[in-house]
């Protein structure tokens, strides 16, 4: 990881963010995160008066202390695991002897954690009623117009015999 501290700057916002993000997160000991992403006690001292570092770690300090619960916490730790997946996903994605299913899976996968081609959520059941809501700013009261569409037509007729 010291050479990705080292690299090109897409590499160095991408470690540090990580490295940061394992420091706030304080699940395992400072001394363990820094050899992990072979951060020498030299850079660990440049890092420290680093005001890009310590603004990325001040963010992901701030981010995980605000998620109050377990499983808000647990939300994030995914969403980090799966942020750091993501380059290898897109690699083997790419790699003509992946199977063609699995890359389509996992095009799939991306285009749900991305929202695209995903319906808009459904509220009430469909069918009963149809709204439009229009916010012009937050200092305009929104505006809603509601419409019941429920069938009331009620044919009657006597089965044939």
């Amino acid at each position: 990881m010291t050479q990705e501290l080292l690299g090109s700057p897409a590499n160095s916002d991408i470690a540090l963010v990580k490295l940061a993000r394992e420091i706030a997160m304080d699940i395992q000991p400072l001394e363990v995160i820094l050899k992990r992403h072979l951060v020498s006690d030299e850079k660990w001292a440049e890092l420290q008066s680093s005001s890009k570092f310590n603004a990325l770690l001040s963010s992901e300090v701030e981010t995980w202390q605000t998620a109050l619960n377990t499983h808000e916490r647990v939300k994030m730790k995914s969403a980090s695991m799966l942020e750091e997946w993501l380059p290898t996903l897109n690699t083997r994605m790419s790699n003509t002897n992946e199977a063609l299913p699995a890359v389509i899976e996992a095009g799939k996968m991306l285009a749900r954690i991305a929202g695209l081609g995903m319906p808009g959520e459904i509220q009430g059941n469909v069918g009963e009623r149809f709204v439009i809501n229009i916010s012009m700013g937050p200092q305009v009261e929104p505006v809603s117009f509601a419409k019941d569409v429920t069938s009331q037509v009620t044919i009657e007729h006597e089965p044939s015999k």
